[in-house]
C-alpha cells in the first residue's frame, strides 16, 4: 500500500508532517555488517594522525562528551575502549540508496535529509499516521535489517523531535489534542537553532523551557536575539517557518562531458582540424561515456532508482546533434550495463565519421529499485 497524499491534523488546519530516520546511520551499517561490534562502543571518522574528525559514534559515547565534528584524537582519549573505524562513505551512500528505495515503496514524495533522514506529508488521521509509521518500520527492517524511528506532528520541527523521543526505533504520533501539551513540555535546547551559545544566553534570562520562552514575548525576543529570536518565538508557538519540500523521484537523469572546448574548435585557434580530430578518437569518447556512466550509477543509487531506457546524445564539431536510444532487457543502476548500452548506441552512429565535441547519456523510465517485486506482491 502506498500513501500518496498528506492531510491535516483534525481540527487544527495544520498539515501533518512526518520525519523518519535510521539513527546513528554509519554505526548501524557497521554493526549490521560486523555483529561483533554490536555491544562495543564505536567511533567512526577519518585518520587521527591526519587530524581526522568524528563522523559518527555509538549513542553510549555521547554521555562522555563526544560529538560529531570533534577531533578524532580527542575522542579516542575520552573513549579508549571504543573501536575506531574509518568512514566508509561509499558503503553508506549505497545503503542510503537502498533506504530511499524502501521508504519510497510506501511514500512516493519525500524531502531527503542527509543520508538517512526523510520528511514527508503524513495522513491527518492519527490511526492512519501510526499505520504508515508501522509500515515504514517494517519495510526498512525486512529489506535492510535496520531500525527506523518515525515521528508525526502538526509541525516539521516537532515531528523530528518526536522521532528523537522514540529512541533507537519505533514511532510517535502527536495528535491535535496533544500538541500544545507536548510543546509546553519541551526544553529550549530541543528547538532547532538553539545551540550552546543561545541556550546559555536564554539561561541568563531565566529561560529553560518553552513556557519560559513564551513568557518573554515576541518583542523582547526580537530585541534580545534579532531575527533568531523571532524564529524561536514562532517555534515555541508551534509554527515552523521552514516549508516542506517533498518531491517524487526524478523521471530522467542525464550527464554529459565536453571533449573539445568551443575555443579549440575555432578555425583561428592553435592547431589544425586534423590535430583536433586526432585528439578525439573513439576511445576517448568511450572513456568519457565510462565516466558518465559511473556518475549516473552514483546518482541512481543515491535515490534508490534503476533505469529502463538509455539515450546517447552526441554533439559534433559542427554543432550537429544526434541522439540514439534503446530499452534495456531489465532495469539497472549498474555503470557497466549503462556503458555497454551506450557503446552499442555509439556503434550505430560511428559511421557518421564526424568529430564528437560533446557526449552525454540520458536515463529514462526511472523506477524505484524493487518495484517489480511490489507488482508481484499484488498477485
Amino acid at each position: 500500500m502506498t500513501s500518496r497524499s498528506g492531510g491535516e491534523i483534525a481540527g487544527t488546519g495544520l498539515p501533518a508532517v512526518g520525519f523518519a530516520e535510521v539513527p546513528d546511520f554509519h554505526v548501524a551499517i557497521l554493526r549490521l555488517e560486523s555483529p561483533e561490534y554490536v555491544d562495543r562502543p564505536v567511533l567512526i571518522g577519518g585518520d587521527p594522525a591526519k587530524r581526522g574528525k568524528v563522523v559518527a559514534m555509538s549513542s553510549d559515547l555521547r554521555a562522555r562528551g563526544i560529538a560529531a565534528g570533534m577531533g578524532l584524537a580527542e575522542a579516542i582519549e575520552r573513549a579508549r575502549d571504543a573501536k575506531c573505524v574509518r568512514t566508509d562513505l561509499e558503503g553508506a551512500r549505497e545503503m542510503s540508496g537502498r533506504l530511499r528505495a524502501a521508504i519510497r515503496r510506501e511514500i512516493e514524495a519525500v524531502e531527503i535529509d542527509g543520508l538517512a533522514g526523510f520528511y514527508f506529508r503524513a495522513p491527518g488521521d492519527v490511526a492512519d499516521a501510526k499505520d504508515l509509521a508501522d509500515r515504514l518500520e517494517a519495510q526498512v527492517a525486512d529489506r535492510l535489517g535496520l531500525r527506523l524511528r518515525v515521528g508525526v506532528a502538526p509541525a516539521r520541527f516537532a515531528a523530528r523531535i518526536a522521532a528523537e523521543d522514540v529512541g533507537p526505533s519505533g514511532s510517535m504520533v502527536i495528535g491535535a489534542d496533544e500538541f500544545e501539551a507536548y510543546l509546553l513540555g519541551l526544553m529550549v535546547e530541543r528547538l532547532p537553532g538553539v545551540g550552546p551559545k543561545t541556550a546559555a544566553r536564554l539561561e541568563e534570562l531565566g529561560v529553560a523551557d518553552i513556557p519560559g520562552l513564551r513568557e518573554l514575548g515576541l518583542q523582547r525576543l526580537e530585541i534580545l536575539l534579532g531575527n533568531h529570536g523571532r524564529s524561536l518565538w514562532f517555534l515555541a508557538s508551534g509554527q515552523d517557518p521552514q516549508p516542506l519540500r517533498v518531491r517524487r523521484h526524478p523521471k530522467t537523469l542525464s550527464r554529459e562531458e565536453t571533449l573539445i572546448s568551443p575555443e579549440s574548435s575555432r578555425p583561428d585557434s592553435a592547431g589544425s582540424a586534423a590535430m583536433v580530430e586526432s585528439e578525439v578518437s573513439t576511445g576517448s569518447v568511450v572513456d568519457s561515456l565510462s565516466r558518465i556512466a559511473g556518475n549516473l550509477e552514483a546518482a541512481l543509487r543515491r535515490d534508490g532508482l534503476r533505469a529502463r531506457r538509455v539515450a546517447l546524445r552526441l554533439t559534433f564539431l559542427d554543432e550537429r546533434t544526434v541522439t540514439r536510444s534503446c530499452s534495456l532487457d531489465t532495469p539497472t543502476s549498474e555503470a557497466s550495463q549503462l556503458l555497454s548500452a551506450a557503446q552499442d548506441l555509439l556503434r550505430r552512429v560511428a559511421a557518421e565519421g564526424a568529430v564528437v565535441r560533446r557526449a552525454g547519456l540520458v536515463l529514462k523510465g526511472l523506477e524505484i529499485s524493487g518495484a517489480e517485486d511490489r507488482q508481484l506482491d499484488l498477485f
